[in-house]
């Protein structure tokens, strides 16, 4: 499906009954977006995932992988958000860690960060495998 505002050439090309639908803003509401499309790249060391309002960054330490969270509030109210992170190599080594931030005022970013992992489970993923097991907005009714 493609984004209102969006085309590509075989939706131009196709005839009218074909064409994916798009809501107009109108027709769309908050609760109606549509499920946002992960992105994964590197800066460095580091393993980004974007996934619509957060981003979570991963870089391999001796003891574990720093992992940081970022989220935007995109919500009119202040929202806590429980998210839940795992890190792994592919082949074994999977640790994970829930962050919680709290109050985060509409249109800020909350951020957290924490080592997820540890010496006891051998040697780090080199390049981390990020999986978001949770991601869940609280907001404030008032």
């Amino acid at each position: 499906m493609l984004a209102a505002g969006c085309t590509d050439g075989a939706a131009d090309s196709a005839p009218a009954s074909q064409r994916p639908v798009t809501p107009s803003p109108e027709q769309s509401s908050p609760q109606a977006r549509p499920s946002p499309v992960p992105s994964v790249h590197s800066e460095g060391r580091t393993r980004v995932l974007e996934y619509g309002d957060l981003v979570v960054r991963a870089t391999p330490e001796s003891s574990g992988v720093r992992t940081e969270i970022e989220v935007t509030n995109t919500h009119e109210r202040d929202a806590t958000y429980s998210v839940q992170i795992s890190i792994a190599d592919g082949e074994g080594w999977t640790a994970h860690n829930r962050f919680w931030l709290q109050d985060v005022p509409p249109g800020e970013t909350g951020r957290d960060a924490a080592v997820i992992g540890s010496e006891d489970m051998g040697p780090p993923p080199r390049v981390p495998k990020i999986y978001v097991d949770e991601f869940t907005p609280v907001v404030d009714r008032e």
